[in-house]
């Protein structure tokens, strides 16, 4: 059996907390002995999980993380509300270096885990800046209509998943030039897929306040430095609980003022823009596991970074939309 650390990680992923021992044996063809070594090598690499016996049923127990403050008497999962959902950004759809491969990867694992609610923040597709005079060197697909179609036709569509998006400036650039938006006919074709805002929208989910933020301008030597000045200039009756930050193509993860602030990575590797500005790039996304009261205030918080080596991606320019096919789970 293949017991690289990516593959412990996988199968730590699979062991949802409460589910059935022996319906994962079985999905694995895997006997006590081997489970009994996986466990083990899990908490070896800090991915804790016990065995527990439920009326009669086993299943896997993971504990609760991150409590947001120390001095609340610890609380019983069964009296929370349990909220999982994934997150990406900035997949630039028509750009020579997207990489949809990885976020279909991204959308069967997120069908896998049980996940019904993706969010993007913004830059679906690359857009059309006039100027750039370099950028169509850069793309496949130019201007609105190729581009939006390829959102339409290639973007992953999975039962039970909606994707609910807002649009950041590479989007906004066909509505500049002509005043054609994104969000029209992607609304009309792709039912799947929810419009939420221009830039930033604030959404509630389970009670939960999250505020999905596409800034301009470039990023800081700190990644926390733009999202701690995001989080100072709201005001406190419209602070969110969780900060989804898009458009530096980062991966960081902090609190600051009881808000949980994320920079999102991307689904692109690097541009000669982005070589050029000596700006770096992450590729990858988000998964939230959240445990929460009937206020919507957090109580448990467990991100999990998803970032992909470069092995994992394409960095042949224009091999990703000439080998990727559309994923579609029915």
């Amino acid at each position: 059996m293949n017991m690289s650390r990516d593959y412990i990680e996988k199968q730590y992923r699979y062991m949802k907390n409460g589910s059935s021992v022996e319906d994962y044996m079985l999905k694995f063809h895997m006997n006590s002995n081997e489970l009994y070594g996986l466990l083990e090598l899990c908490r070896i690499y800090g991915k804790n999980i016990d065995i527990v016996n439920q009326n009669g049923t086993l299943i896997f127990e993971k504990p609760l993380i991150r409590n947001l403050d120390p001095k609340k008497p610890s609380l019983n999962p069964k009296d929370l509300i349990h909220t999982e959902i994934c997150v990406v950004s900035d997949t630039h759809f028509g750009n020579i270096h997207q990489q949809l491969h990885l976020l279909n990867r991204i959308y069967r694992e997120a069908y896998n885990r049980g996940i019904k609610t993706v969010l993007h923040v913004g830059d679906v597709v690359d857009g059309n800046y006039l100027n750039r005079p370099e950028q169509p060197r850069q793309q496949f697909l130019h201007g609105f209509d190729e581009q939006v179609g390829y959102v339409v036709d290639m973007y992953p569509k999975v039962r039970g998943i909606t994707t609910k998006y807002i649009l950041g400036s590479h989007d906004e650039t066909h509505y500049k030039n002509g005043q054609a938006t994104v969000n029209t006919w992607l609304s009309r074709c792709r039912k799947d897929m929810v419009f939420l805002g221009q830039d930033c929208a604030g959404i509630d989910i389970n009670g939960i306040k999250l505020f999905m933020d596409h800034p301009g301008g470039g990023s800081a030597q700190s990644l926390s430095y733009k999202p701690q000045k995001r989080i100072e200039i709201l005001e406190s009756q419209y602070k969110p609980k969780i900060l989804l930050i898009g458009h530096y193509h980062k991966s960081y993860y902090f609190v600051y003022r009881n808000v949980h602030s994320i920079l999102v990575p991307s689904f692109c590797d690097k541009t000669q823009f982005q070589q050029k500005q000596g700006l770096s790039n992450v590729v990858g996304a988000y998964f939230l596991d959240i445990y929460s009261n009937n206020k919507g205030n957090i109580e448990y918080f467990c991100p999990e970074e998803i970032v992909f080596k470069p092995n994992d991606m394409w960095e042949e320019a224009g091999k990703d939309q000439n080998k990727v096919k559309k994923l579609v789970i029915r």
